[in-house]
């Protein structure tokens, strides 16, 4: 196979579990974001290694999830909802999600989002969380850990920009 999602295992876990930066990493990426002025001085060769591999942590978290990641998320959602859908609509209904997420990169769909989604409080005193998503709710969950994702991908692109100047 040479397509990008080739690593994929057959049986499918969720997606990449993005962690956010932490530690050195954490912190020159919280002090950028904060408009506080890292110097080249600042970026040890220690530190420049940490911040590559948290990089390439995050680019792949970054990547399109594929709908077989998408499908493995929802099926494991399936018994933890009140009404999984029957199985004649399993397909379709997969579809619809993988088709509204689509811009939901691999490290949003982890078993963090899958049980922030079951631990929602009820809205409006319904129990949103116990039941089965329609797309759009979702995608406004997911979204929030999509964009924390290219966040850091953006801070971590400077920081090693700066980095490189050296």
């Amino acid at each position: 196979m040479t397509t990008a999602h080739a690593h994929i295992p057959a049986t499918v876990p969720d997606g990449c579990a993005w962690r956010p930066a932490t530690g050195d990493v954490g912190g020159l990426v919280a002090a950028l974001r904060a408009g506080i002025a890292i110097l080249p001085r600042d970026l040890t060769p220690t530190r420049l290694h940490a911040l590559r591999t948290q990089m390439a942590h995050a680019d792949i978290a970054a990547r399109p999830a594929p709908p077989v990641v998408i499908a493995a998320w929802l099926k494991k959602l399936a018994p933890l909802v009140s009404n999984p859908p029957p199985s004649a609509l399993v397909v379709g209904q997969t579809a619809a999600i993988a088709e509204v997420c689509a811009d939901i990169p691999l490290g949003a769909w982890t078993p963090a989002t899958r049980m922030a989604w079951c631990r929602q409080p009820p809205r409006n005193g319904y129990p949103t969380g116990a039941r089965w998503p329609a797309p759009g709710e979702l995608h406004a969950l997911l979204y929030p850990t999509a964009q924390r994702i290219r966040t850091e991908q953006h801070y971590l692109r400077r920081l090693l920009a700066l980095g490189e100047r050296a």
